[in-house]
């Protein structure tokens, strides 16, 4: 599922996988319990797959041990909790990356899985708006890695 993901990675210096770090499938189901909502299809194979991704010095979200959430960063609940506190994103819209940047992506949810995945948007800071990514992870992943 991930060949020309592994491909691009072999090809950029910016972007690096470090083995060993897949997630657990029940920290899945508790993300997935805690959010009301399934994960799509290719995020849950990248999180049993890889676990982890690392664009320039920001990483793509990931989940973490629950006991951890509260404190990990790179954690994609962390980061649901924090926006349902402060509303920074509309609802239905889950961070998925946030570099330290001028922009930020987000899972769309509003509109429910298409084919087992959702809409990836980018956030500009700049002008305060949301434009459509990519149409799934899988994509998302190889449209941020791919050299420039």
């Amino acid at each position: 599922m991930f060949e020309r993901l592994e491909a691009l990675l072999a090809q950029s210096s910016g972007a690096k996988v470090y083995p060993g770090r897949q997630v657990a499938p029940e920290w899945i189901e508790d993300a997935e319990r805690e959010l009301g909502l399934p994960l799509p299809a290719t995020y849950r194979c990248w999180l049993q797959t890889y676990g982890n991704l690392l664009v320039g010095s920001s990483p793509v979200l990931t989940l973490c041990a629950p006991e951890h959430r509260d404190l990990a960063d790179d954690d994609l609940i962390y980061y649901a909790r924090l926006d349902a506190v402060d509303g920074v994103a509309p609802t239905g819209l889950i961070a998925l990356h946030v570099p330290d940047t001028d922009e930020a992506f987000y899972f769309d949810t509003r509109n429910g899985l298409n084919e087992g995945e959702y809409p990836i948007l980018r956030f500009d800071y700049s002008d305060g708006g949301y434009t459509h990514f990519a149409d799934s992870f899988a994509l998302f992943l190889e449209t941020l890695v791919r050299p420039t």
